[in-house]
């Protein structure tokens, strides 16, 4: 196709959207406030984040978006390092380290403390998925710090029902 048919078949698309666009029903751009609900976690695995709560109240949308999706990826690649033949999460211990150093690069140093006692309960949540005791990482152990993480991306994430 030489250059003025495109422009050609580009300005006829156009003209169709701008004269029939809103009988096409194309939603464009996508709106950011969809949410996306899955199935909230069990209510004795949602008990882990009750120290979370009166904190995500106060936090920014986006913060809580943010958070959300972080402990929704992290819990991914925590369940896919225990499906290595050596997971390098090993112990309760490397766990606290990956979780600490992935924080330090994904939160900017100025966003660090912004909302007092966010620290502490996150860790609260992981203290009673895996207990508070350095330990070798087991399938049930895994497990739980995957469903902790599961639980945090549940618990910042934003639901039709707030």
């Amino acid at each position: 196709m030489s250059s003025p048919w495109v422009r050609l078949v580009v300005a006829a698309v156009i003209l169709v959207f701008a004269w029939r666009g809103s009988i096409l029903d194309v939603s464009w751009p996508p709106s950011p406030a969809e949410v996306i609900d899955g199935p909230a976690p069990d209510k004795r695995l949602l008990a882990w984040a009750e120290p979370l709560r009166p904190i995500v109240g106060k936090m920014l949308p986006s913060d809580r978006e943010y958070l959300a999706n972080f402990y929704d990826a992290m819990s991914f690649v925590i369940l896919r390092d225990g499906k290595r033949d050596d997971p390098i999460v090993s112990t309760t211990e490397k766990f606290a380290t990956f979780h600490a150093g992935s924080l330090r690069l994904a939160i900017d140093k100025e966003n660090v403390g912004k909302y007092p006692g966010l620290a502490a309960a996150i860790d609260e949540v992981f203290m009673r998925a895996g207990g508070p005791e350095v330990k070798s990482i087991d399938t049930d152990t895994r497990d739980a710090l995957v469903a902790a993480c599961q639980v945090l991306s549940w618990t910042f994430s934003i639901h039709r029902d707030e």
